[in-house]
């Protein structure tokens, strides 16, 4: 999906810097945590045109009708009502230091997908146990251009790094169920929650 979404955004002229592995699924990655709720991907992009957020939404129904499995007729389809069919979300936002867009894809067996396009975004983390982010390009990059079969002494180079700042430290709290964070006053909606949430989750603040 993440290579038809990529490849969606090149078809309709939207400027990709980089795709990013975000929230708990992240998390999982760094600390093999016990699960995930979403699949949170950040597709780093340039929205300074006046039409790129319409471009955006118009890749990812392209890239949806690309999904849809083979023998489903795609004659009368269109990405517009594949977007009204599978996306429960969508937020934009342009305004100050924030510019970027969500679509929320939902699931109904298993983990929504969440597709974010971001060109700026303030505050990107509320907590240092959800500040990772793991660049897919080096994995993206190899499944385009290489035949040979991964394995678990032969696979692509990723990368990760904590927006909380220390990576060690951050995956730390992870791991001992810690709550921390850095300027909460850039906290902006939805902080209260998560706190709780991590609170009935059985994490205890660090100070």
């Amino acid at each position: 999906m993440v290579r038809t979404v990529k490849a969606s955004l090149f078809e309709h002229h939207v400027e990709l810097r980089d795709v990013r592995l975000n929230g708990s699924a992240a998390s999982y990655v760094v600390a093999d945590t016990d699960t995930y709720n979403d699949v949170d991907l950040i597709f780093g992009v340039n929205l300074s045109d006046t039409d790129s957020f319409k471009r955006v939404k118009e890749a990812v129904g392209d890239s949806l009708l690309k999904l849809l499995p083979q023998q489903v007729s795609r004659a009368r389809l269109r990405g517009r009502m594949m977007v009204d069919a599978y996306v429960n979300k969508m937020v934009k936002v342009d305004q100050g230091s924030d510019c970027w867009s969500l679509m929320s894809l939902h699931n109904e067996g298993g983990c929504n997908v969440e597709l974010k396009f971001v060109d700026k975004m303030r505050r990107q983390f509320e907590f240092s146990v959800d500040s990772f982010q793991i660049y897919l390009d080096p994995l993206l990059y190899y499944k385009s251009h290489s035949n040979v079969k991964m394995s678990k002494t032969f696979y692509p180079t990723v990368f990760g790094v904590s927006l909380y700042g220390d990576f060690e430290e951050a995956a730390g709290h992870l791991k001992e169920h810690l709550i921390d964070t850095v300027q909460p006053e850039e906290i902006r909606g939805g902080g209260l929650l998560k706190y709780a949430r991590l609170l009935a989750s059985g994490y205890k603040p660090l100070h």
